[in-house]
């Protein structure tokens, strides 16, 4: 996902030591997200079913697999060998054939010009150091009239980045950078993209939970040092996670991130 070596090892390292975690958790947890993502891709296409979808850093496949379900045919690109493993294994599991899996980096996508009608990107641009550029060659293969569609965790306004960008890579040495609502839809505006719809959610997370799926244990290192963040920003919330305790979260401490998810569209 990136034109930097170190960083592309840490992204290949950390999904692929948490595939198995992290395909388990996203079948529970992302399951009815991918479904409304595709709605939205989709709504009001009327040639959907002759249109190629891509779906980038495509994980276990939890977002392509409801384009393929919609689409004449949709293609998974991750960076990670043992994610795409996963996402074929899961689409065979569910019985879609006109599905298929590639290692690709989003930077240098092996795919031609104004070759898809959808382009889509679940929960990753948070990993990568050049998003504008990640989205600029997104919009290269999507055709005109096409869609484009994501969900990221974003900053809320009003919050200090920096402040939940050295949490998130406490927990994760493979984080990048979260962005703002405002940030996405500039990079979209000088791509020539418009805007056709954007929501905000909020999803609050136990601590432990959330540390498991990064391949983190009580005791280890990045729990501990994770943890201690959190703790700082109870009663304070610059960092825009609005971090509690709860007797009710295994590791008694809960937050919560807020979710973008936005399509646009490419003028034809």
């Amino acid at each position: 996902m990136t034109t930097e070596p170190n960083h592309l090892d840490k992204i290949r390292e950390r999904f692929t030591a948490t595939a198995e975690v992290f395909a388990q958790t996203v079948r529970v947890m992302r399951v009815e997200e991918a479904e409304r993502l595709a709605e939205r891709a989709t709504a009001g296409l009327s040639n959907v079913k002759q249109l190629l979808a891509i779906d980038l850093a495509c994980g276990p496949g939890t977002f392509t697999r409801p384009l393929a379900r919609r689409a004449r045919h949709a293609i998974g690109a991750d960076l990670t060998p043992a994610m795409v493993e996963k996402a074929r294994a899961e689409a065979v599991r569910d019985g879609i054939t006109n599905i298929e899996f590639v290692c690709a980096d989003i930077y240098a996508l092996p795919f031609a010009d104004s070759s898809a009608g959808i382009v889509t990107c679940g929960y990753a641009f948070h990993h990568m150091t050049e998003p504008a550029r990640a989205l600029a060659e997104m919009a290269r293969v999507l055709q005109p009239g096409g869609r484009m569609a994501f969900t990221d965790i974003i900053v809320p306004e009003g919050c200090d980045a920096e402040l939940q960008d050295e949490i998130e890579r406490a927990r994760d040495a493979s984080h990048a950078v979260t962005q703002s609502v405002a940030q996405f839809r500039e990079q979209l505006r000088s791509l020539g993209l418009v805007v056709r719809s954007e929501e905000l959610h909020e999803y609050w997370f136990d601590f432990d939970a959330w540390m498991r799926n990064a391949g983190s244990a009580p005791g280890d290192p990045a729990y501990v040092r994770t943890r201690s963040l959190l703790e700082k920003r109870i009663g304070d919330d610059r960092c825009g996670l609005r971090v509690a305790r709860s007797e009710k979260s295994s590791g008694g401490l809960k937050f919560v991130h807020t979710m973008l998810v936005l399509v646009a569209e490419k003028p034809e």
